[in-house]
């Protein structure tokens, strides 16, 4: 009887899943399990990766452009200056992954955890994220201009000198963020929730846009506009000269 040939699949979960700049382009690793895998460097442009398992993976400076990693398990794995641009990252669990100086952008991380994810510097540029748990994430000076953030929990979010210029954050848990020195000019923060954020240095906020958004008595506001409180949750805002 002929031996069955083991499928790309099966050879590289039964390998010691050290595979550092593998050509896996276009490749079909559907529902593998690579937890620990050393793919960094590899060129997995295109590759169908739905429900794959690379937790704690070192999969840095690769190249997963366009890639389907639907529902992935991406737990802790190292993606530090990884391109993810236009990958599918719907649903896919990248909880405590570093994200450091990733190329996000255009990709979709509707409702995926990212939750205490390392995000300095990585680019989110029109990615939707909406639904995504972003809680606690570390995303200091990320990019994240025309984002796509409705609905998205992002409740103590690091968020200093972030660039979210026409971000849309309708809807949004930004409660405790940190978004001292952000960039805020037309983004959409209609009823976001800022209560208790640190908005103290951030460029673009316009009194129109505070309005929208919810906020509380330890919200920390720029100078340059003066919060007087009416009632326990009413409150006007004063535009404050310079």
């Amino acid at each position: 009887m002929t031996e069955k040939t083991p499928s790309l699949k099966e050879k590289l979960e039964s390998s010691k899943k050290y595979l550092p700049n593998a050509d896996l382009q276009g490749a079909d690793l559907e529902g593998a399990d690579l937890a620990g895998a050393t793919l960094t460097g590899s060129d997995l442009r295109g590759a169908n990766l739905k429900k794959i398992f690379l937790s704690d993976s070192k999969i840095s400076k690769s190249n997963l452009t366009g890639a389907d990693l639907a529902g992935a398990n991406l737990s802790g794995a190292d993606l530090n200056k990884s391109n993810l641009g236009k990958a599918n990252l719907q649903n896919a669990y990248l909880r405590r992954a570093d994200l450091r100086g990733a190329n996000l952008s255009e990709t979709n991380l509707t409702k995926s955890n990212l939750r205490e994810c390392a995000l300095f510097k990585a680019w989110f540029k029109k990615s939707d994220c909406s639904g995504a748990n972003m809680q606690n994430i570390k995303g200091a000076q990320s990019k994240m201009q025309g984002c796509i953030l409705v609905g998205a929990k992002m409740a103590g979010a690091d968020l200093t000198g972030a660039r979210l210029e026409r971000a849309n954050l309708e809807d949004a848990c930004l409660q405790t963020a940190n978004l001292n020195r952000a960039f805020l000019n037309d983004t959409n923060l209609n009823r976001t929730d800022l209560r208790g954020a640190n908005l103290r240095y951030v460029a673009g906020l316009t009194r129109e846009q505070v309005k929208l958004a919810r906020i509380d008595k330890n919200t920390l506001m720029p100078d340059y506009l003066k919060v007087k409180w009416t009632s326990q949750s009413a409150f006007d805002i004063l535009d404050v000269e310079k």
